[in-house]
């Protein structure tokens, strides 16, 4: 559905304090493409305090910004039922004023997207909308399950995002690789290409278990690059099972006739420096049902 929107004016609140004024008016006009912000920005079509403002202007509580007349689509908006909600706030495992840790299902996605009509974030947006703002500072893939931190307000996601930045979440991992896995490889540094772009990936691994022709890890990701884990163990010639971008398909394929429907990757803790505290804060979430049964009758 096509909607118009007239001009309006917005006061600055908290929960956009110090945010860039490009990056607001991305999460105010949604379904725009960028292009057109940054359009309406340089035009000056867009306001700060009456004034013409640049995309990297860091806005200020009771700022006014102008935003232009603009067109875009919406589409109708899914219906969260009250029995997704009450699974979702089973799965919190731990909460306080800044932050919720979520321990994730496999196959439930964090965001929204084509053929999926809501994610995790849309359900604590909806159940926690008495916060200031409530944002994801970390991603797990849809079929990946365990430990996923979201911030209840602004100063929070600014604090977290600057752990993530600067490496210091701990963020560990367990996983089933395909072959037996050479205890002289603990520590490890590919390099990552995406969109043209190679950065440096750290990975910390350590055996838990060798079976006949597999073994399980719990790899600490020092880095925090796309599909780290997955490329990483792929690159080393241990592909983690069930993945079926960077796995083996024959291997995939037998394990799946053994019970395992999914890929064998699970988020097992996160640790964390909360604000004003020198001590770290470690929160797990114990391996799913699922693959604790896949485990127990694994060879």
């Amino acid at each position: 559905m096509i909607v118009k929107n007239k001009a309006t004016k917005e006061t600055i609140g908290l929960a956009n304090n110090g945010q860039r004024l490009d990056n607001f008016l991305m999460s105010y006009i949604k379904n725009t493409p960028r292009s057109h912000v940054y359009k309406l920005i340089r035009t000056g079509q867009v306001r700060v305090n009456s004034s013409r403002a640049k995309a990297s202007t860091k806005l200020n509580v009771k700022d006014i910004v102008r935003i232009p007349p603009y067109t875009t689509s919406e589409q109708l908006k899914p219906t969260i039922s009250q029995e997704m909600i009450d699974k979702t706030l089973e799965n919190i495992v731990y909460e306080d004023e800044d932050i919720i840790v979520f321990n994730k299902p496999s196959s439930f996605a964090v965001h929204s997207g084509t053929n999926i009509g809501y994610g995790l974030i849309d359900i604590m947006r909806l159940v926690r909308s008495d916060c200031e703002r409530v944002d994801l500072i970390h991603r797990l893939d849809k079929d990946t399950s365990g430990c996923i931190i979201i911030t209840k307000n602004f100063r929070a996601l600014k604090y977290f995002t600057s752990q993530i930045d600067n490496n210091k979440l701990e963020k560990k991992y367990m996983c089933l690789v395909d072959g037996l896995w050479d205890p002289a490889v603990k520590d490890n540094a590919v390099d990552l290409v995406r969109n043209n772009k190679t950065s440096k990936a750290i990975s910390k691994f350590n055996i838990i278990k060798l079976y006949k022709n597999s073994t399980l890890l719990e790899v600490n990701i020092i880095t925090g690059r796309y599909h780290q884990i997955r490329k990483h163990c792929a690159m080393l010639d241990h592909p983690v099972i069930g993945d079926d971008r960077y796995g083996n398909w024959d291997i995939n394929k037998i394990y799946k006739k053994n019970g395992l429907n999914r890929i064998f990757l699970h988020s097992s803790s996160i640790g964390f420096y909360l604000p004003d505290q020198n001590t770290i804060k470690t929160v797990e979430c114990n391996l799913t049902q699922d693959l604790e049964k896949f485990l127990k009758s694994h060879q």
